[in-house]
């Protein structure tokens, strides 16, 4: 009986230590969202789920598309050098509340790297991904010290995860050259 107990103890001990180890590897040690190797990983997946919906004809709607925001804080660097490190840390952990507060909680928040992040919208089309583009951007006006440019797609089948990536990374730099704190679709 002795025996059991200290089996059941080191099992959970080990459940511990596998939780732990499962947080370093998939969330952003500052931001305390996903990072971006989780982020991706989760986003194959979510394709793939959508290609089989989509290949089997099933009734179930919601999951047969998403859409992908990608956010940038303008002129971070600026931002930072004005003020210091410890408090742009502080506008990253920020952001990274509003953002996760602004989605859903099946949706996907990350930090993609640096000032940037990314986030997949699950069953949603390209006007309500861009609504809630609008909104975050809303928010980050009220809330936040910076202001963001975003750009947006809806997921696409005949797209690769690399492809969609590559696209809505065009429409965020199309935002930042065309002033800033505004949101581009994706064509």
């Amino acid at each position: 009986m002795n025996q059991l107990k200290n089996l059941q103890k080191e099992n959970q001990k080990l459940k511990k230590q596998i939780e732990e180890l499962t947080k370093l590897v998939t969330l952003d040690f500052l931001t305390k969202i996903y990072n971006r190797r989780a982020f991706s990983s989760l986003l194959k997946k979510i394709n793939k789920e959508v290609k089989w919906v989509k290949n089997h004809k099933t009734r179930r709607k919601y999951s047969s598309r998403y859409s992908l925001l990608l956010v940038d804080i303008d002129d971070f660097k600026k931002f930072n050098d004005k003020y210091g490190y410890l408090y742009g840390d502080k506008i990253l952990k920020k952001t990274a509340k509003l953002l996760a507060g602004s989605v859903r909680n099946f949706d996907v928040v990350a930090r993609w790297g640096g000032e940037e992040f990314a986030i997949i919208l699950r069953g949603t089309n390209l006007n309500q991904a861009k609504n809630k583009a609008e909104f975050i951007l809303e928010q980050a006006r009220k809330k936040l010290p910076v202001t963001f440019s975003i750009g947006v797609i809806q997921s696409n089948p005949k797209y690769s995860t690399r492809q969609l990536f590559e696209k809505v990374n065009k429409a965020l730099k199309k935002a930042k050259k065309e002033g800033k704190n505004q949101v581009i679709v994706s064509k």
